[in-house]
């Protein structure tokens, strides 16, 4: 599943844009998805690291998938 894809935007809650960002997930990170979660969230790797991340979170970042 390993599936790369850019972020075009921030979440349009500043709160969690903030928090998101701190952790990398930032406009223009080149994001990758690693595993699907029972919960539906996924852990994605970014700038290096792996981060957990809930659907609905998902759900809300602008992302296009990168040939």
């Amino acid at each position: 599943m390993d599936v790369p894809l850019l972020l075009t935007g921030a979440h349009p809650d500043r709160t969690t844009a903030r928090r998101l960002a701190s952790l990398g997930l930032r406009r223009g990170a080149h994001v990758r998805l690693i595993q699907r979660l029972a919960s539906g969230g996924r852990i994605v790797s970014v700038a290096g690291g792996r981060i957990a991340v809930d659907a609905a979170v998902l759900a809300e970042l602008p992302v296009e998938v990168m040939a």
